[in-house]
């Protein structure tokens, strides 16, 4: 019987070696022949993949109706032995059958059906964000069909439901945990048609939606109390890319870094005929502008929509988008990015005196002398006497005293952090994660120092219990992370969202040190008269903008703020950093 099974088994195996190399009628000969022995000796789940194997190869020969045939069969087996993970994927397949078929009403059920059993299988890995992340990034597709299969045949508010629902999981999830919040709610959060039904009575800005196919974009514009609009829009950019919007913004980018200049103090005309109003007045975006592309897919087609006393907009984005730009697409308006509706509501959802309004941690110029590059990080690790000026400065607004140097250490940080409403971190970011560097913790386990002694990794934030209303990462980098097309952009700033922060500030690449230093007096000024973070940071970037410094795009517009609005008080609080 071994040997039966032995040799079924590599039948399946060349069968799944000559597909990988696209080779399927042979695959095809292989896999039947690994169907026979599995008959043969009664493995029910041998002979469902096979079935599934069978399957695939004739989607691949676009042999439609005979995948369907297979993958039916797959699916039967799967529900009698109990295999979800194996009817999840039979679901998906003959889904995408369907889709392929143009049968978009059969493969809408089918991809519902699929989702549903993904993420029951996903609720089983608990607490574990780093698994939760992968599982839902290998099913990215069947999450993705869905909602464009909804598209298709034209239920578009379905189709927002459906995108929401694969937005932003394992950040949800660990926002769930962390602020054990009622059970009612949290069952009315795994409803996606009831938690956007709760955000129209909250909306304080007009909304938007992003989801991307290639370089379609398709966008969902919110207003509370209103019904969902659905527009599409559409970038220039290199079709054969493996994700030609990331190349798209990476050009752009690179324009910036070559000291590229836009200015224009003109404007132009914006109808709104349709709802018998005058001309919306908005900044004009120079033909040159790098990130004019963006603007024409994504604030041009809800442009009309918008009201001329709004002043913010909210963006839900996907990908790559999670790392543009946005104040440099659209300057007129405040810009708020949230990874998706569901942690936005549950942010929203927190109780008023759950976050700190009180008690400040500023962190700068961390000692890295016995470090050797201590970061993926293009800037030389040397002393930043500017990140110390920085938090100096920015301590004069609250009458404390900053960590610098080598009191900035790793464990004195992750103890202070918990207790206090406003944290400000001015250091070196590594260039792919964000990941902070800190000086070294006095007491190590190793004579070498290790990495956990002192970077602030994602992981170490995640695990702090934080009350803080807001977040400053004044750091290299610190808005950077790996693009994931359901959790979005996963780094340090993800990291303390998922924290408990209700607001994080980042920066999106490297800025120059004066003209960080002018931004933070204007920003931490403005929030003392009592602005909120957003307006802050808002007329923070327009002052540098209208200087004769730093008006190039270059120094004023990485500067992103993420999850809710927030104020914060201005009280003296020693005991905090004694």
């Amino acid at each position: 019987m071994g040997d039966r099974e032995g040799e079924g088994a590599a039948y399946g195996n060349l069968g799944n070696a000559l597909y990988s190399l696209s080779d399927h009628r042979k695959a095809i000969n292989y896999h039947e022949k690994a169907l026979k022995f599995s008959i043969e000796i009664g493995d029910r789940a041998v002979e469902g993949g096979a079935y599934g194997n069978l399957g695939n190869a004739y989607h691949s020969l676009g042999d439609y109706r005979k995948a369907l045939e297979y993958h039916e069969k797959r699916l039967k087996i799967a529900k009698e032995i109990g295999d979800r993970a194996g009817e999840a994927e039979a679901y998906r397949n003959i889904g995408n059958a369907y889709s392929f078929l143009e049968q978009f009403e059969n493969a809408v059920d089918y991809f519902v059906s699929a989702v549903d059993a993904f993420n029951s299988l996903r609720s089983l890995l608990k607490s574990q964000d780093n698994w939760k992340v992968t599982f839902r990034e290998q099913h990215e597709t069947t999450y993705t069909a869905l909602w464009r299969s909804l598209i298709r045949i034209e239920k578009f508010d379905e189709a927002l439901f459906a995108a929401e629902q694969g937005r932003a999981q394992t950040l949800s999830d660990n926002l769930l945990i962390h602020y054990k919040l009622p059970t009612s709610l949290s069952a009315d959060l795994t409803d996606t048609k009831e938690t956007i039904s709760r955000l129209f009575t909250e909306l304080s800005s007009p909304t938007i939606f992003l989801a991307t196919e290639g370089l379609t974009v398709y966008i969902w514009f919110l207003r509370r109390e209103n019904k969902v609009a659905f527009r599409r829009g559409r970038l220039e950019g290199d079709r054969r890319e493996r994700d030609p919007i990331h190349a798209l913004l990476q050009s752009s980018l690179e324009k910036i870094r070559a000291e590229y200049s836009v200015r224009s103090d003109r404007t132009f005309e914006l109808s709104m005929e349709a709802r018998g109003e005058g001309p919306r007045k908005l900044p004009l975006l120079h033909l040159d502008n790098p990130f004019k592309p963006f603007y024409d897919a994504v604030i041009d087609p809800i442009v009309d929509m918008l009201e001329p006393q709004e002043d913010e907009l909210l963006i839900i984005p996907n990908g790559a988008l999670g790392l543009t730009p946005w104040a440099a697409v659209i300057e007129s308006m405040r810009i708020r990015t949230v990874p998706s509706l569901t942690s936005y509501q549950l942010i929203l959802s927190v109780p008023e005196g759950y976050h700190k309004r009180t008690g400040v941690l500023l962190v700068g110029n961390p000692s890295l002398r016995k470090l050797r590059k201590p970061l993926h990080c293009a800037q030389e690790e040397g002393d930043l006497h500017c990140a110390q000026d920085e938090v100096e400065m920015i301590a004069s607004f609250f009458n404390t005293r900053p960590l610098t140097g080598r009191q900035a250490t790793k464990a004195e940080v992750m103890k202070r952090m918990p207790s206090v409403g406003l944290i400000h971190i001015a250091a070196l970011g590594d260039e792919f994660t964000g990941e902070i560097a800190l000086s070294l913790n006095p007491v190590r386990t190793s004579k070498f120092p290790q990495r956990k002694d002192y970077i602030l990794e994602m992981s170490d934030v995640q695990a702090a219990n934080l009350r803080a209303r807001l977040v400053v990462l004044s750091c290299t980098y610190c808005g950077r992370g790996r693009i994931l097309k359901g959790e979005g952009v996963v780094g340090i700033a993800r990291a303390f969202l998922s924290a408990g922060a209700r607001s994080v500030l980042v920066t999106l690449w490297c800025v120059d040190h004066e003209a960080t230093m002018m931004f933070m007096k204007s920003f931490y000024q403005l929030l003392r008269e009592g602005k909120t973070a957003s307006a802050a940071v808002h007329q923070s970037m327009k002052r540098l903008r209208e200087s004769e410094e730093f008006s190039e795009m270059r120094y004023w517009a990485p500067f992103q703020l993420i999850g809710d609005d927030v104020k914060i008080e201005f009280e003296a609080d020693d005991d905090v950093n004694k």
